[in-house]
C-alpha cells in the first residue's frame, strides 16, 4: 500500500470521528442551553448536517495539506542534492594552490610567506 492510499484511509477515519464528535458536541450544547424538561426533543437532522459539513471541511483541509507536502517532495527530488561549484568561480582561491582557503591554517600561511 503506497503512502497516498494509507493517508486517504487515515484522513477518512479522522474525518468520520470529527463528524461524529461535532454532531455530539453541537446537539448536546443545544440541549443543554435551549431545551427544557417537558418539551419534545428537537430534530437531530440539522446537527447531523452540520457535523457532516465539519467532517468534509476537515478532510478537505488535511488532504490539501498532504497534496502540498507531496508537491514539495517532488520539487525537492527534482533539484540536485549537492550543488556543483567549480574552483574557478572562487575568487579567493590562488591559481597554483591546491588547498581551499578555508582549509588553510595559520601555520601553512606562515610557511607559504616564508618561502616567497
Amino acid at each position: 500500500m503506497d503512502e497516498k492510499t494509507s493517508r486517504l484511509i487515515e484522513y477518512t477515519v479522522e474525518a468520520l470521528l470529527v463528524t461524529w464528535l461535532g454532531y455530539l458536541f453541537l446537539y448536546q450544547n443545544y440541549l443543554l442551553y435551549r431545551w427544557h424538561r417537558g418539551l419534545p426533543l428537537p430534530s437531530r437532522s440539522p446537527f447531523i448536517l452540520i457535523g457532516v459539513i465539519l467532517g468534509i471541511l476537515f478532510f478537505w483541509y488535511e488532504w490539501n495539506k498532504f497534496e502540498k507536502e507531496l508537491a514539495r517532495r517532488k520539487e525537492a527530488a527534482s533539484e540536485p542534492a549537492i550543488p556543483v561549484v567549480s574552483r574557478s568561480s572562487n575568487p579567493e582561491a590562488e591559481a597554483g594552490s591546491p588547498e581551499e582557503p578555508s582549509e588553510r591554517t595559520p601555520e601553512t600561511t606562515e610557511s607559504e610567506e616564508a618561502t616567497r
